[in-house]
């Protein structure tokens, strides 16, 4: 299976957290990766050194955080829980001679967050029909953010959150289906409010 760089670096940063959501360092991600993918993360020109530039920098802070896959904060990173599932997935599917449990409707993570978003305050109105009395923070709360969390942060929150939507799309359970229909509601409703993160220039909004 060939990995992309992304993924090399969400399984560098799973073995050195030692599959938890630990914080981990810039520098010791960077290191390690180099030790582990060498002709991938290696200094142009330099191979005996690993390139701590763009390289490893830019996946972390877009396509890994925007993914909902890592946090970041003051150099240091961790996976979310949906990145530890990701992560062992990969594993699974890489590392001779080990198996993994297949492919899963719903993991663990999907799981603890369809659970969160069952008693949030956004699906309680939706459930008494008064969608109307929904509002931005509850939308916000719904997704796990608030109006100051950082553009990357909200993709990836609200990523997460559809990606567990949609696993429950072959479930007949009356409660997933409402949750559906709510989801549907809230992304129609707020789209101003994603689109306004969207076309933002990151950071705190």
């Amino acid at each position: 299976m060939n990995l992309t760089h992304s993924q090399k670096i969400l399984i560098t940063l799973y073995e050195l957290a030692e599959g938890t959501t630990g914080k981990i360092r810039f520098e010791d991600i960077a290191v390690k990766a180099y030790l582990k993918f060498k002709s991938d993360f290696q200094l142009k020109g330099y191979p005996q050194y690993p390139d701590t530039g763009d390289i490893i920098h830019k996946p972390l802070y877009s396509e890994l955080k925007k993914g909902g896959l890592v946090l970041s904060g003051n150099k240091y990173f961790s996976l979310t829980e949906k990145g530890v599932s990701y992560a062992e997935k990969l594993l699974d599917t890489t590392i001779p001679g080990r198996t993994g449990p297949g492919f899963i409707k719903l993991t663990a993570d999907q799981q603890k967050e369809l659970d969160r978003l069952k008693t949030s305050a956004a699906l309680d109105l939706f459930r008494q029909n008064k969608k109307d009395e929904i509002l931005d923070i509850d939308f916000y709360s719904y997704l796990g953010v608030t109006v100051r969390t950082d553009k990357n942060l909200f993709l990836g929150r609200l990523l997460t959150v559809e990606d567990a939507i949609r696993a429950t799309k072959d479930k007949s359970d009356k409660l997933y289906s409402l949750l559906r229909k709510c989801h549907v509601y809230l992304l129609k409703r707020f789209e101003s409010n994603i689109q306004f993160v969207k076309n933002s220039k990151g950071g705190k909004r």
